[in-house]
């Protein structure tokens, strides 16, 4: 069966992403309707033929419009996008060629393409498009919307029954729990400035923005806490830990199977990772919303990715929200209080 939908990204920031994408759409439609280039790719056959072949059939084209997509320049600070030899560029023009669906996707806080006198052809034509977001922590029904269109472009859900994946799925799975290629700095979900709006009532709790740096315990659901520091950073907030020991923490039984699969060597701690903001609206409680990395204790490897958002408790002296994988798709409750 040819592949109906192309996923097309920027490798710098878009590639875990369309892993994680590629595997879900494949347990949805099959993994033969789905071409991933790093995947999909025939050993010894040349790069643009097969891509330039697979868009000739007419797919989807799925565009994951992340901030490197269009802002990338090369070596001469001239906008990747302009060079008509960028990969993503001769994607979407043998797309929009060859009479290709194409969707745009905006991802890591792209809130909509930029005007077309700003873009050169064919990315001019974006604005033109139906977009759809795909975001990390709202992953679930931003894949169900997704998945609605491309059945109403005439794709048709797998047969078999029930969700196991096979090889090549498996290997994906792998590659994004281990965040082979995640580059999430750039990836902070819904950032705004960390300045508190201006409001004309305090927040109905007593922690305030300036309360929120210093240390905090996290206790990730039934998991022992472990200690994360919050600190300023120009108008973001930036989160960070010491390694954390993970060889008796049930919430990482997952990452570390596939961490000893992969390289052969125990998964003991982990470092902690991230930027984002702080929120403050009228009425509401102060919030924080973060994008974060896991590394390896060393810090010298990156495991996974994913958001914290927390709001602050009525006690004012604490965090509860959600933490958010990118790798497992899926959320576990946290909460961070301050040390006695």
């Amino acid at each position: 069966m040819t592949a109906r939908i192309f996923i097309s990204y920027r490798t710098s920031d878009g590639k875990d992403k369309a892993t994680a994408l590629a595997r879900d759409l494949g347990m949805r439609f099959g993994d033969e309707q789905v071409f991933l280039d790093k995947d999909d790719l025939r050993g010894g056959s040349t790069w643009r033929d097969d891509v330039q072949r697979t868009l000739g059939e007419k797919p989807v084209l799925l565009l994951l419009i992340t901030p490197q997509l269009l802002s990338a320049t090369d070596a001469a600070g001239t906008l990747r996008i302009a060079d008509p030899n960028d990969p993503v560029r001769r994607e979407v023009s043998a797309a929009l060629d060859a009479g290709a669906h194409l969707i745009p996707l905006l991802c890591d806080g792209v809130e909509a393409p930029p005007p077309a006198a700003q873009l050169p052809p064919p990315f001019d034509r974006l604005g033109e498009l139906t977009w759809r977001r795909l975001r990390a922590y709202d992953w679930k029904n931003d894949l169900d919307r997704l998945v609605d269109d491309l059945k109403a472009f005439g794709l048709s859900l797998r047969s078999e029954p029930g969700p196991s994946p096979g090889p090549r799925v498996a290997l994906r799975l792998a590659l994004v729990a281990l965040g082979i290629a995640v580059l999430a700095t750039a990836a902070v979900l819904g950032w705004r400035a960390w300045q508190p709006t201006t409001t004309a009532a305090a927040p109905p709790v007593a922690l305030t923005v300036s309360g929120l740096p210093g240390t905090w315990l996290a206790t990730v659901g039934a998991d022992p806490p472990f200690a994360l520091t919050l600190s300023p950073l120009e108008q973001r907030i930036r989160l960070t830990s010491e390694p954390v020991p993970v060889d008796n923490r049930e919430g990482w039984a997952y990452y570390r199977t596939f961490w000893l699969r992969l390289t052969g060597t125990e998964l003991r701690d982990i470092r902690y990772r991230g930027q984002g903001t702080v929120i403050v609206e009228v009425g509401q409680p102060l919030t924080v919303d973060i994008a974060w990395i896991v590394y390896n204790g060393a810090g010298d490897t990156q495991i996974d990715s994913g958001n914290l958002r927390a709001s602050a408790a009525a006690d004012g002296h604490s965090l509860d929200g959600k933490l958010w994988s990118n790798g497992q798709q899926a959320e576990r409750p946290i909460v961070l209080r301050r040390p006695r």
